[in-house]
């Protein structure tokens, strides 16, 4: 994931702190808590990894995961974004 911090003007905005995370919503479990970033800048880039991705129920076709980020600017406080996305099970459902 790319991220771009920007003020309300649209102008490059360098946060003092950045943090994501990654839950399952489709099972309702955190998949990576609250995890900070370092060498903090104005656009940054995020590794969501395989193991972010697990289908963690065979039986599921998909499981709809909710990429999540927050900074802290240190003025006008703390900004949050989400990103829901699908990971689709590839070996195909099994189960019941």
């Amino acid at each position: 994931m790319t991220l771009e911090f920007k003020d309300a003007a649209g102008v490059p905005l360098t946060p003092s702190t950045v943090e994501w995370r990654v839950d399952d919503l489709t099972n309702s479990a955190e998949v990576r808590a609250w995890t900070a970033l370092g060498g903090i800048s104005d656009t940054m880039t995020v590794i969501v990894t395989g193991a972010d991705n697990v289908i963690t129920k065979d039986k599921h076709v998909k499981e709809v995961q909710l990429f999540g980020i927050r900074v802290d600017d240190g003025l006008a406080g703390e900004g949050h974004a989400e990103l829901e996305y699908n990971v689709l099970n590839l070996k195909g459902p099994t189960g019941p």
